[in-house]
């Protein structure tokens, strides 16, 4: 039992931060599971039954906070739709792909992309086009198409809906504003989740027991998280964002190069 409340406290703490920065969770949600469980005596958790349980986790935590962030008017359905669906392409092909992918490669990407995304979070971004309505929003749609399927490949890979490295490169690439970045990640995140979802669950790796106790408390959380978002500075939002992506890809890289995972 030690091990589903240690998952169900996870979950609530990771559907808090999907909720509060846009994220589906798995950018913390991974070294939680990865370092948690053994600190608390508890059976660690092998990288390929995390990208499993992150899967579903990913998916329901960009759905809770998705409907908590349309009440705001923060999503821009085009963005979506374009972002979105190549992603959920890319990510159909890579999760089915991964039943191919060692364990340690699937970290090696992982951290990879945390790396890219905490080096995008820390480029400053001005501030005065940061309020725009939900569909006043203009960006590059191809430039949008071609970042979602290499995005959505990697994510399918990893198991996440890779909510954490898109948000930088909605926020630096495609010059989204913060708060329109944020709602509109979760809504994307619901389709490359579910193409992720789709492509574990049709190659048996997902971890059903696991996954569904966690989800319970991502639930809990990501809607408490949607609420405060909403009051929290944008610079806030991303410094948090970006301190989170940083400390997770130095945690990772250092148990690769150092420890020799």
């Amino acid at each position: 039992m030690d091990i589903y409340i240690i998952l169900f406290f996870l979950g609530v703490f990771g559907g808090f931060i999907s909720g509060l920065l846009g994220i589906g969770g798995g950018i913390i949600m991974v070294p939680l599971l990865l370092y948690v469980p053994p600190y608390l005596g508890a059976l660690a958790i092998g990288m390929k039954t995390i990208a499993g349980i992150t899967a579903l986790q990913s998916f329901v935590g960009a759905l809770s906070g998705a409907i908590g962030h349309h009440r705001f008017k923060r999503i821009n359905k085009k963005l979506v739709l374009s972002l979105g669906g190549s992603m959920s392409v890319g990510a159909l092909f890579g999760s089915f792909y991964s039943v191919y992918v060692s364990e340690n490669t699937i970290l090696f990407i992982f951290a990879a992309m945390a790396v890219v995304a905490a080096i995008l979070m820390f480029i400053p971004k001005a501030e005065q086009e940061d309020e725009s309505a939900e569909n006043d929003v203009t960006f590059n749609t191809n430039r949008a198409i071609i970042i979602g399927i290499i995005l959505g490949v990697l994510s399918g890979i990893i198991g996440q809906g890779g909510a954490f490295l898109f948000i930088p490169v909605m926020l630096y690439l495609l010059h989204i504003p913060t708060r329109i970045a944020i709602g509109s990640a979760l809504l994307i995140g619901i389709l490359s989740s579910t193409a992720v979802l789709i492509g574990r669950i049709g190659t048996n790796q997902l971890p059903y027991i696991l996954a569904i106790v966690i989800t319970i408390g991502v639930v809990i959380g990501a809607q408490v998280g949607s609420v405060v978002s909403q009051y929290t500075p944008k610079l806030v939002l991303r410094r948090i964002l970006a301190v989170i992506i940083s400390i997770t890809a130095i945690k990772i890289w250092y148990e690769i190069l150092v420890v020799g995972v």
